[in-house]
């Protein structure tokens, strides 16, 4: 996992299209798809350190949209992280996740 790359928490998106089909694309898309988990993952860390009840994982500016889970939903998002990163075969990023969801 990138420690060292600093992320604006949460993460801001703008989503602009034109109709399902661009959602469609954008929901398939490896880079957009790493981008969510990469910034749930920091969200998650900065939530689980200062002891939030819940953690805003993404705004949507141009919607005005909050995502956010509850603290008792962290595992659950953890353990999908690390599912994801077991199929990429990404074993530091596992570990990272592994050491976090005990910190919980």
């Amino acid at each position: 996992m990138e420690s060292k790359a600093q992320w604006e928490i949460p993460l801001k998106l703008q989503l602009h299209f034109e109709d399902s089909e661009d959602l469609q694309e954008l929901k398939t898309s490896e880079e957009f798809i790493e981008l969510i988990f990469k910034g749930a993952i920091a969200a998650l860390k900065q939530a689980i350190r200062k002891n939030k009840s819940e953690c805003i994982l993404y705004e949507i500016v141009n919607l005005d949209l909050k995502i956010k889970i509850k603290k008792t939903q962290y595992k659950e998002l953890l353990n999908n992280c690390l599912a994801y990163y077991e199929k990429l075969e990404d074993y530091a990023t596992c570990q990272d996740l592994l050491e976090l969801k005990h910190r919980l």
